[in-house]
């Protein structure tokens, strides 16, 4: 197979182009992308959390989607999973690691890949030591005489670390309500139910090393509650976002604010619209008396004594939706 892209080709349409691709997609449109680069017959693109050693997704073009059950069966004797563990982001050939006359009588060849027509193995597996979020990427290619050259390991080399860039950003991009929106929160995680990162920024790990007592480790290290709320923790304040079986997580400094209830904070909202406590009462069905309690409160609750303090205090203030 000819190629048709060069390396720098492929990073600026990978880029350029990402967002217009569905989430579901991405995947196979960026292999597709790489196979113009590298020619390889088939491929597997699979990513997990190291507590789990589970994929989380399961990717494959040109090969059955039974090569990852096969390929976790076998584990234990296929020697190429070693090399990949201990050489994070580094593409690792088959043929470096076992000579071809022993590769093609072992048991891990029989069993594991001339099932599929696999005879060459380009495999690289990137560990993201901070969030545990791994990302195994393979190629293959079913004619034996068409071995990997070292350039095209090396494109490969430079190439992952731009697929799981794009593929990071098309992820987030994704949980956004504009793109404008995912392009400027840098805060951002995307985790399970039980904490297990998806993908995350360095920036919220950054914030929760920086803010937080408790140890991280890599998962997130506080409870999560089904469905969208918001909460604080320490200096920090967390808005959650959930999206089927996955919660956005995005992270800020805690504010005054941060203390007020939620109806307080709507009625902060409707001062700053500039509204009376009639209007205020009217939009939230309360009574006059209640908004003006409720007011009370925040000013004791803020250290303030005035309308014009509360806006001042609002207006620098990202917690208070206007």
């Amino acid at each position: 197979m000819q190629n048709k892209l060069t390396p720098d080709q492929f990073i600026s349409q990978l880029y350029r182009e990402s967002s217009q691709v569905s989430l579901k997609d991405f995947p196979n449109w960026a292999l597709d992308l790489l196979q113009q680069v590298i020619g390889f017959d088939g491929a597997i693109w699979g990513t997990g959390h190291v507590t789990t050693l589970k994929f989380h997704t399961q990717t494959t073009v040109d090969v059955s989607p039974d090569i990852f059950k096969t390929l976790k069966e076998y584990s234990n004797i296929n020697p190429i999973f070693d090399k990949l563990l201990t050489k994070s982001g580094k593409p690792i050939d088959m043929a470096d690691v076992i000579n071809d006359e022993d590769f093609y009588q072992s048991q891990v060849y029989l069993k594991c890949f001339k099932p599929f027509g696999i005879e060459r193995i380009l495999s690289s597996i990137h560990i993201e030591d901070r969030s545990g979020i791994f990302t195994l990427l393979t190629l293959y290619r079913y004619d034996r005489e068409h071995g990997f050259s070292e350039e095209e390991k090396e494109t490969q080399s430079r190439l992952l670390y731009h697929l799981l860039s794009a593929a990071s950003y098309r992820q987030f991009l994704a949980l956004s309500e504009t793109n404008e929106s995912a392009l400027e929160n840098n805060n951002c995680a995307i985790c399970d139910n039980k904490g297990i990162y998806h993908a995350v920024n360095p920036t919220f790990l950054n914030m929760l090393d920086t803010h937080l007592s408790i140890k991280q480790g890599q998962v997130f290290p506080l409870k999560i509650t089904a469905g969208d709320n918001e909460f604080s923790y320490e200096s920090l304040h967390f808005i959650q976002q959930q999206h089927g079986d996955l919660y956005k997580l995005t992270v800020r400094a805690k504010t005054q604010l941060d203390d007020l209830t939620q109806r307080e904070k709507e009625v902060v909202f409707g001062i700053c619209q500039g509204n009376t406590f009639k209007q205020i009462a009217k939009e939230l069905s309360l009574s006059p008396s209640t908004v003006s309690n409720h007011l009370y409160r925040i000013y004791l609750k803020l250290g303030i004594h005035s309308r014009n303090q509360l806006i001042a205090l609002a207006n620098n203030d990202n917690s208070i939706k206007r």
